[in-house]
């Protein structure tokens, strides 16, 4: 892995919820449906071992651009999808799910979500949809 959020963004592909042909970009949403990986700005260390090694954290949103209309359906399904994302994103990293190797000097700790999934932005028939994520892991010196 060349990068922290190359490493989240290959994560998140595998993602069973993520639908067949959307891509997967970072920093970037696009004009028709799809999905992003966004960088929040945070302090990235959380604590600091007495060996010189860190604990990390990389916040990120996960943007999705989906259908959007007065049919209540359709929106409740885009709300679904995100609830359902935060469990699949919040379950990673436990002995069932293990994650997978990160570069050298570097593992990973989980992932875990910051808030619920939302309504971010309407554009005609398109809505932006967001939640706010976090990965942490261990840096070694």
């Amino acid at each position: 892995m060349a990068n922290v959020i190359e490493y989240i963004r290959d994560v998140i592909k595998t993602c069973p919820l993520l639908e067949e042909g959307k891509r997967v970009n970072v920093d970037y949403i696009g004009q028709s449906m799809s999905y992003s990986i966004d960088a929040l700005p945070c302090d990235p260390v959380i604590k600091e071992y007495v060996d010189g090694g860190q604990m990390k954290q990389f916040q990120f949103a996960f943007t999705s651009k989906e259908e959007y209309d007065e049919d209540a359906r359709v929106n409740i399904e885009n709300s679904g999808f995100f609830e359902k994302f935060e469990e699949w994103l919040n379950k990673l990293g436990n002995w069932k799910n293990p994650l997978p190797v990160m570069e050298k000097k570097k593992s990973p700790i989980g992932f875990e979500t910051l808030n619920k999934g939302y309504l971010y932005d309407v554009n005609e028939h398109l809505a932006k949809y967001r939640i706010e994520c976090r990965f942490i892991y261990n840096q070694e010196v």
